[in-house]
């Protein structure tokens, strides 16, 4: 599994520059980020090569930070790899919460970071379909 970082930020502009600002001034690299926001508040979602690192460092500037375990799965970067993907989560009933994407570099394949319910069972699943799954950015 792959460590997801959250960060919850006011729902008003700028929000978002502050903990990425945090992290750059701490040399830390993102891979992935994602943002989601309600009325109320926001979720920045991000995806780093030094969890420890970055937990660290936003915490030092002041944000409440929460870790969550992701499915990190190569996908092909081609149209209608992710379908192919997503048939697989429809036939083993595995319910996602939500996903984002990280593509290394351009014509290579893709990984795909999927929050689900019930992440061990669903690791099983996809590894019954021969799914490449990603324990860590480090090794992708």
């Amino acid at each position: 599994m792959v460590k997801q970082i959250s960060v919850f930020i006011g729902a008003k502009p700028g929000q978002a520059y502050k903990p990425i600002k945090a992290l750059g001034d701490a040399n830390i690299d993102l891979c992935a980020v994602s943002i989601g926001d309600t009325i109320d508040f926001g979720i920045l979602r991000m995806i780093t090569r030094d969890n420890d690192k970055a937990v660290s460092a936003l915490k030092a500037a002041g944000f409440t930070v929460n870790l969550t375990d992701l499915i990190g799965v190569v996908v092909q970067n081609e149209p209608g790899g992710l379908a192919n993907l997503l048939t697989v989560f429809e036939e083993e009933c595995i319910n996602i919460e939500y996903f984002y994407s990280f593509v290394p570099r351009k014509n290579e394949e893709a990984i795909m970071f999927f929050k689900v319910e019930e992440a061990s069972e669903a690791l099983e699943k996809l590894k019954k379909h021969s799914v490449t799954l990603v324990d860590s950015l480090l090794e992708a």
